[in-house]
């Protein structure tokens, strides 16, 4: 297996307390340093570098600390750092529980004094820079400061325990845009070994377990390998045969050139998540062909949230199940057939203002949709309708083929897929959801030719006899 190396090129402040052990209220000992920590570093008064120390991990044994942190120095008014790697860290605790730690950031030393919170969860304090740095070419990056700067650094809970989430899709060449696919599985982080960075495996599956059958399309399980660094993580998504299957956030040395945004682990309220703002994972399967060079190559991209120990921190408002219908291939004006996505309100709150819509993608209607997601169970009939909490309705699509072609394709090619669209679209969580759904129809005898229906209204294709 590649190795999956990690960059991490900004930092986010947690705002929370995550993680940290328990302290009585008389005690006035501060926990131990040992855990994952992200660090926010305020830039200088003139302005002349920004960044610092990212994220990291320290080893605190009996008031002595090492340990190590990914770190990225910008120079003003650039995005780019001119200076990034992995910094040593070393430290102590002194009578009046300060800490001081000293990490060597390549050619630039900070020198950090901070107080930890009782509960162990924050430190927050100020920093000197008693040396300047240089990029790798030896141009200055990064200024020497004597004057106290603020910084502050979050403990990050531990990556490990079961996952629930969903990929969103934005776009890709599998044409999968704005459908949710739920998922589950499991993530272990490895031990701290007082490195910058710590290992990251688990397992995801799209497996539908009422159905059996994988509800995304690109592929139904993946291992996962990665790191993390702080509170930023990055991960590759891996076959069962080994192959490349996707990212989830930026790994090192693309320098954004994947266009996948960085994903971060922050704590939230019963758990944990792991999310990213904008397209933060990238797939390209043989299911779904394309790129994980570039995002805009890819076979599908979009949002990711994965909740840790926590069944409903990352449940969309609305889910449908399944995501996509399928109908098998039905002769040409045979009876109706039907199946059935069960839309449902998970947010806890209610819903205004919800639409459902179906739209048949070529000249005639070869596809229904009828519901119970009106008043008292009554169809919607493409009227706006109110979802309480909890609430689930059944949309009904029958498939009643009229055409064996799809509009404008000539008999030669028939029969061919015939396609619809459902769109469910919810203002006040600002969500639209697609379901796309495919029927063939047959001839009796294969052949076809072009014929009207006046009880249709509608072109379709008949037999030669």
């Amino acid at each position: 297996m590649k190795p999956l190396l990690f960059l991490s090129l900004a930092s986010t402040v947690m705002l929370s307390a995550c993680g940290g052990g328990s302290s009585s209220s008389g005690s006035q000992t501060p926990e131990t340093l040992s855990g994952n920590w992200q660090f926010t570093m305020a830039p200088p008064t003139d302005g002349s570098f920004f960044g610092g120390l990212q994220g990291g991990f320290l080893i605190d044994s009996d008031g002595s600390v090492s340990g190590g942190a990914e770190y990225a120095v910008s120079l003003s008014q650039l995005l780019i750092p001119c200076s990034t790697g992995s910094a040593q860290i070393t430290g102590s605790i002194d009578s009046n529980n300060v800490w001081t730690l000293t990490a060597v950031a390549g050619t630039q030393t900070f020198i950090l004094s901070g107080t930890q919170s009782l509960d162990g969860s924050t430190i927050v304090g100020t920093y000197t820079s008693p040396t300047g740095g240089t990029a790798s070419n030896g141009t200055p990056c990064g200024t020497v400061q004597t004057g106290p700067i603020a910084w502050s650094a979050t403990l990050v809970p531990p990556m490990t325990g079961p996952v629930l989430g969903s990929f969103h899709s934005t776009g890709g060449a599998a044409g999968l845009g704005e459908q949710d696919f739920l998922l589950s599985g499991s993530l272990t982080e490895g031990p701290n070994t007082g490195a910058s960075t710590a290992t990251v495996t688990g397992n995801l599956s799209f497996i539908n377990s009422l159905t059996n059958a994988s509800d995304y399309p690109c592929f139904s399980l993946a291992s996962v390998y990665g790191q993390i660094s702080g509170n930023s993580v990055a991960l590759e998504l891996v076959g069962p045969d080994g192959s490349d299957l996707g990212l989830i956030g930026e790994p090192v040395g693309s320098n954004g050139l994947t266009g996948v945004n960085p994903v971060t682990f922050a704590s939230t309220s019963g758990g944990a998540v792991l999310n990213g703002a904008g397209p933060s994972y990238l797939v390209a399967t043989a299911a779904c062909p394309g790129s994980l060079g570039n995002i805009a190559a890819g076979g599908d991209f979009g949002d990711i949230c994965l909740a840790l120990n926590g069944a409903s921190a990352c449940q969309s408002p609305i889910t449908l199940a399944p995501s996509a219908l399928t109908f098998a291939v039905q002769a040409l004006n045979s009876p109706p057939t039907s199946q059935t996505i069960t839309l449902s309100n998970t947010s806890g709150a209610t819903l205004g203002s919800v639409t459902l819509n179906l739209t048949n993608d070529s000249g005639a209607n070869n596809f229904a949709e009828t519901d119970t997601c009106g008043v008292d169970g009554v169809p919607s009939l493409g009227q706006a309708v109110i979802l309480l909490p909890g609430q689930s309705c059944a949309v009904t699509v029958t498939f009643t083929p009229l055409e064996t072609c799809a509009a404008g394709l000539p008999p030669a090619q028939c029969p061919s897929a015939l396609t619809a669209t459902l769109v469910v679209a919810s203002p006040s969580s600002e969500m639209i959801l697609t379901v796309p759904v495919t029927g063939t129809a047959s001839s009796a005898h294969g052949s076809a030719i072009s014929d009207f229906n006046p009880s249709a209204g509608v072109e379709h294709h008949a037999d030669i006899d």
